[in-house]
């Protein structure tokens, strides 16, 4: 095209030379003329290029942006035996006839509270009837127990232990009692009213739908007193347990199964705990947590014979208690993370962190309550009711490290 515009150019210019010698103002008609006719030429030159050109159309691309993964996590924390002795409840005892416990959970509300969903297992049944409070070896705990646990912060309270029908079948119906009528929000695990009452709980946090069981080994050869109400107490010698597990994974994201279960003062799982682990886990629950023993005992991202794989504690150990060796006032709280992420359609659960906070039950006369051990001081061991027996910091550091290493 610009090679065509400078040969017009060029013709212009020779004709105009010719006319020279023309007068001045036919020169300016005539070069007027000719510009116009040059013009001319020049738009019809263009209009015949232009009429040979192949429109090419543009196709224009939008920078689609990539999908953001959806990622939601969910915090659990979990602590072991809420163990209520004479020594806790005469200690929780106002003038008026009423106890509160608070004393026992206000140096870890906060850790408590940042939970999403935080557990409990509450070793002692709860009774209404005051006369029928006591302490070992047939526990029955004031209700405001339950009071004491829900202004802690707790979401969930699992109830199948070996105490749970130290009461017979009322303090369990007390129990039921007292959390339905006053905290209807609260959930609790093991315990039941009604024969058509689920084992397991459903509880949505986040967008995330979490199925809870709770199952007791044995009930310290009160067993005849559940005869003909079964139903009353969730048992690891129930024979729906497998159809149970398999319900809750077909209706959950995660199921996560509390057993008391395991030999009491003794560091390490039985063989016959890690046989209704493994027995959990190859059903569907995605997590295992372990109460019953009083101490200590590791925890793992377990793998059984079959394959599958579980997160297990397999003792938190004592949350608070009067018991008198000093093993027995070291305990843990199970620090859970779950992780849910969506992404093009599809979605993965996930624990990509899980860790043990160890805790400290400090006893004196009149008031006891719990400290995480990184808190716990050697002005606080001085004070306690074991410090003849050689309780410090240090060696509590030491006993945790023992166990968990």
């Amino acid at each position: 095209m610009k090679g065509k515009l400078r040969l017009l150019t060029f013709s212009i210019s020779s004709v105009l030379l010719l006319l020279g010698c023309a007068k001045e103002t036919e020169d300016v008609h005539i070069k007027d003329n000719l510009q116009a006719i040059g013009s001319n030429i020049i738009i019809k030159e263009l209009n015949s290029e232009l009429e040979n050109v192949e429109v090419i159309p543009v196709k224009i691309v939008e920078n689609t942006p990539e999908p953001t993964p959806l990622v939601t996590e969910v915090n659990i924390k979990m602590v072991g035996d809420n163990l209520i002795h004479s020594p806790l409840y005469k200690a929780a005892r106002r003038d008026d006839g009423t106890y509160n416990f608070d004393m026992l959970f206000e140096h870890m509300k906060n850790d408590i509270e940042s939970a999403d969903l935080a557990i409990i297992n509450q070793e002692t049944i709860l009774t209404a009837d005051r006369n029928q409070i006591s302490s070992y070896p047939m526990f029955g705990s004031p209700l405001e127990v339950g009071n004491s646990v829900v202004n802690a912060g707790f979401d969930i309270v699992a109830h199948a232990t070996n105490h749970t029908i130290d009461k017979n079948k009322q303090g369990i119906l007390d129990t039921i009692n007292f959390w339905e009528t006053n905290y209807p929000n609260i959930t609790y695990l093991g315990i039941h009213d009604s024969a058509e009452d689920s084992d397991i709980a459903y509880v949505e946090k986040k967008g995330i739908n979490f199925a809870f069981v709770n199952y007791t080994y044995g009930l310290n050869g009160l067993e005849n007193w559940r005869v003909g109400s079964e139903y009353m107490v969730d048992m690891l010698t129930d024979s729906d347990i497998e159809s149970t597990l398999l319900e809750a994974e077909t209706n959950a994201d995660m199921t996560i199964a509390i057993l008391h279960v395991g030999n009491e003062y003794v560091y390490e799982p039985t063989t016959y705990a890690q046989q209704q682990v493994d027995r959990f886990i190859d059903n569907g629950a995605d997590i295992v947590l372990c109460a019953h023993p009083h101490v200590l005992e590791p925890y793992e991202m377990r793998t059984t014979e079959k394959g599958n794989t579980g997160l297990v504690y397999y003792s938190l150990g004592n949350y608070v208690s009067n018991q008198n060796e000093l093993p027995r006032i070291l305990g843990g709280m199970a620090d859970i993370t779950i992780r849910k992420t969506e992404y093009n359609g599809e979605c993965t659960i996930e624990i990509p962190k899980y860790n043990m906070i160890p805790l400290v039950t400090h006893q004196e006369v009149g008031y006891f309550t719990t400290y995480k051990l990184e808190d716990y001081t050697d002005e606080l061991a001085a004070k306690h009711k074991l410090k003849s027996k050689g309780l410090s910091v240090e060696y509590l550091n030491g006993l945790y490290s023992k166990i968990i290493d």
